[in-house]
């Protein structure tokens, strides 16, 4: 199956690159660009850690396992993987009742899940019609509080989680154009899905409302609200989960200064912190707070650095609960991480490296449904990545 569906690919990447003309739009033709790059990763951790994708993407490091006297977890690991290597076509063609069509098929060999590392997987699917004052996307995309224009720079695929909400969701996305940017979302979830409930079963789309202010390649700011229903169980009521965002970046001489908050409920489907539980017959959110700053710029031509700092708190139910569902689970109290970059470009390909020093804070829910960490050490690790990107 898996060679037939190579063979197929590649077929349709050859006729894809064909271009022709429809009648009554001559002059508009069909056709895709590829693009796309290969990486290769070279990790090393000095603590076993909370990963997907054979270590690949970093999370946290473990909480304490004691074995014989011994924390287990407190071990070293090692691995060279390329699986997030991907592939891009952008395509082109005729126009739709006066607006500009585009759309774009992305790909990678992350896998879906951990038993499928390395298999071709979809990242991202949409098409999209724009005019001179809105743009209409519809299929699968960035999560709205994934701010394309105010994301951290790092080399590691994780992107700055959990500190950095990070998801692709089925959506339909209207976006106003001009200084003032409304963003306007409707969005299921797929491959990035709250744990332990399911948002298609309450029968009712997220909904993502955002204003953005300025332009991406000067000052940019901006702040949204996020509203998800989820069922735990079917023949149960919905929970209701709120989030908000804001974010915004500027230059500073030759550097540029990004910075990004989030304050949620629930938020497992963007990698945060967190879950619901249930007291009292009733479900309960958990509350997380997560920001992140970070510097970038360029040393010259052929050298860049960067500097990234990110810190999430876990602040708990607000109530005594009997019954827990996280993705990271009900013990990680809160988490900071500080990873500086430096990297070498000439002409298609980059070799960087970078350090990423993580410290997690674990503990147990008390009577109360706070985190209580008394008696309970935090746990560190240092990742030190070394990556070499080879774009076309």
């Amino acid at each position: 199956m898996k060679n037939k569906f190579s063979i197929l690919l590649i077929a349709f990447m050859g006729l894809a690159s064909l271009s022709y003309s429809q009648s009554g739009n001559a002059d508009k033709k069909i056709g895709i660009n590829w693009s796309g790059f290969v990486k290769a990763d070279f990790m090393y951790d000095t603590r076993q850690v909370v990963n997907a994708r054979e270590g690949h993407f970093n999370i946290l490091p473990t909480s304490v396992n004691m074995v014989n006297g011994e924390d287990i977890n407190d071990q070293a690991n090692f691995n060279i993987l390329a699986i997030q290597s991907r592939l891009k076509g952008a395509i082109t063609g005729p126009d739709f009742f006066g607006m500009k069509t585009s759309g774009v098929i992305e790909a990678a060999f992350f896998g879906n899940s951990d038993g499928s590392t390395g298999e071709f997987r979809l990242r991202h699917a949409f098409v999209k019609l724009s005019n001179e004052n809105l743009e209409i996307l519809m299929g699968q995309y960035w999560h709205p509080m994934f701010v394309t224009a105010v994301f951290p720079g790092v080399y590691s695929f994780n992107t700055g989680v959990p500190f950095q909400p990070f998801s692709r969701n089925p959506q339909l996305r209207i976006t106003t154009k001009g200084t003032v940017k409304f963003i306007g979302v409707l969005f299921t979830e797929r491959d990035f899905k709250t744990r332990g409930a399911s948002v298609s079963q309450s029968g009712i789309p997220q909904v993502h409302a955002q204003l953005q202010f300025g332009k991406a390649t000067e000052t940019l700011g901006g702040v949204g609200f996020n509203l998800k229903n989820s069922r735990p169980q079917l023949g149960e009521d919905n929970l209701t989960s709120t989030a908000f965002i804001g974010y915004f970046r500027t230059k500073l001489g030759d550097a540029t200064w990004k910075a990004e908050v989030t304050y949620g409920q629930n938020m497992t489907d963007v990698l945060q912190v967190g879950g619901f539980g249930l007291a009292n017959g009733d479900y309960v959110n958990n509350n997380t707070l997560s920001i992140w700053t970070e510097f970038q710029g360029d040393f010259s031509e052929t050298m860049e650095w960067g500097l990234f700092g990110g810190y999430t708190k876990n602040d708990g139910f607000g109530e005594a609960i009997n019954y827990v569902n996280g993705f990271l689970g009900s013990g990680v109290e809160s988490a900071f991480r500080i990873s500086p970059r430096i990297g070498w470009k000439s002409g298609n390909l980059k070799i960087g490296v970078e350090g990423e020093f993580t410290n997690a804070q674990y503990g147990s829910i008390d009577g109360n449904g706070d985190i209580n960490t008394t008696g309970v050490d935090a746990v560190n690790n240092f990742r030190l990545l070394t990556t070499a990107i080879y774009k076309f």
